[in-house]
Protein backbone atom coordinates (compact mmCIF):
# COMPACT_ATOMS: atom_id res chain seq x y z
CA UNK A 1 0.00 0.00 0.00
CA UNK A 2 1.61 3.60 -0.73
CA UNK A 3 0.14 6.45 1.34
CA UNK A 4 -1.28 9.55 -0.51
CA UNK A 5 -2.65 12.96 0.98
CA UNK A 6 -6.49 12.38 1.02
CA UNK A 7 -8.77 15.77 0.43
CA UNK A 8 -8.17 17.94 3.82
CA UNK A 9 -5.23 16.58 4.84
CA UNK A 10 -1.66 18.15 4.90
CA UNK A 11 1.65 17.31 6.26
CA UNK A 12 2.32 17.80 9.79
CA UNK A 13 6.02 17.38 10.03
CA UNK A 14 8.67 15.63 7.65
CA UNK A 15 11.88 13.89 8.85
CA UNK A 16 13.91 11.12 8.74
CA UNK A 17 14.97 7.80 10.21
CA UNK A 18 17.41 5.27 9.73
CA UNK A 19 16.70 1.74 8.23
CA UNK A 20 19.27 -1.13 9.35
CA UNK A 21 21.17 1.69 11.17
CA UNK A 22 22.93 3.03 8.11
CA UNK A 23 19.81 3.43 5.31
CA UNK A 24 17.87 7.05 5.69
CA UNK A 25 14.73 6.98 4.81
CA UNK A 26 11.52 9.18 4.99
CA UNK A 27 9.19 9.96 7.50
CA UNK A 28 5.73 12.64 7.54
CA UNK A 29 3.03 13.05 10.28
CA UNK A 30 -0.14 13.77 8.50
CA UNK A 31 -2.88 15.41 9.95
CA UNK A 32 -6.40 14.63 9.00
CA UNK A 33 -10.15 15.31 10.38
CA UNK A 34 -10.90 11.59 10.18
CA UNK A 35 -9.50 9.16 12.44
CA UNK A 36 -10.29 6.14 10.33
CA UNK A 37 -12.10 3.20 11.78
CA UNK A 38 -10.89 -0.47 11.45
CA UNK A 39 -13.86 -1.63 9.51
CA UNK A 40 -13.85 -5.16 10.69
CA UNK A 41 -17.15 -6.22 11.61
CA UNK A 42 -15.86 -8.07 14.85
CA UNK A 43 -14.88 -4.38 16.30
CA UNK A 44 -17.14 -2.34 18.36
CA UNK A 45 -18.57 0.59 16.49
CA UNK A 46 -16.33 3.22 18.20
CA UNK A 47 -13.11 1.30 16.30
CA UNK A 48 -14.84 -0.32 13.24
CA UNK A 49 -16.20 3.24 12.37
CA UNK A 50 -14.65 6.37 10.50
CA UNK A 51 -15.09 9.53 12.83
CA UNK A 52 -14.59 13.12 12.21
CA UNK A 53 -11.94 13.58 14.74
CA UNK A 54 -8.88 15.54 14.48
CA UNK A 55 -5.93 12.94 14.06
CA UNK A 56 -2.29 12.70 13.23
CA UNK A 57 -0.84 9.61 11.52
CA UNK A 58 2.61 8.63 11.38
CA UNK A 59 3.79 7.52 7.95
CA UNK A 60 7.31 5.63 7.14
CA UNK A 61 8.90 6.03 3.94
CA UNK A 62 9.94 2.96 1.80
CA UNK A 63 13.35 1.90 2.56
CA UNK A 64 13.94 1.58 -1.45
CA UNK A 65 12.76 4.94 -3.01
CA UNK A 66 12.81 8.43 -1.26
CA UNK A 67 9.48 10.15 -1.35
CA UNK A 68 7.18 7.08 -1.38
CA UNK A 69 5.20 6.32 1.94
CA UNK A 70 4.23 2.76 2.03
CA UNK A 71 4.25 2.04 5.80
CA UNK A 72 1.77 3.46 8.85
CA UNK A 73 1.28 3.46 12.19
CA UNK A 74 -1.85 4.43 14.20
CA UNK A 75 -3.62 7.27 14.77
CA UNK A 76 -3.06 9.99 17.64
CA UNK A 77 -4.89 12.57 19.03
CA UNK A 78 -2.30 14.99 18.75
CA UNK A 79 1.02 16.07 16.81
CA UNK A 80 3.24 15.63 20.22
CA UNK A 81 2.01 11.74 20.70
CA UNK A 82 2.55 10.91 17.17
CA UNK A 83 6.02 12.48 16.99
CA UNK A 84 6.69 10.40 20.98
CA UNK A 85 5.19 7.07 19.01
CA UNK A 86 7.62 7.80 16.36
CA UNK A 87 10.65 8.19 18.60
CA UNK A 88 9.64 5.13 19.98
CA UNK A 89 9.13 2.87 17.23
CA UNK A 90 11.37 -0.16 17.98
CA UNK A 91 14.51 -0.72 15.64
CA UNK A 92 13.91 2.72 14.55
CA UNK A 93 12.90 5.27 17.14
CA UNK A 94 16.07 6.37 18.61
CA UNK A 95 17.34 7.32 14.72
CA UNK A 96 14.29 9.89 14.06
CA UNK A 97 15.28 13.19 13.15
CA UNK A 98 12.83 16.24 12.66
CA UNK A 99 12.51 18.59 10.21
CA UNK A 100 12.79 21.86 11.33
CA UNK A 101 9.79 22.82 8.65
CA UNK A 102 6.78 21.55 7.74
CA UNK A 103 7.23 20.03 3.88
Amino acid sequence: MVFSLQKDERVAATGTYLWGGSFECDLRIVFSRVRYGSGDYYDDPDVREDADVDTWYVQYGSTTQRGIFNAGGGGYPSLAEARAAAEAAPGIGATVRWNPHVA
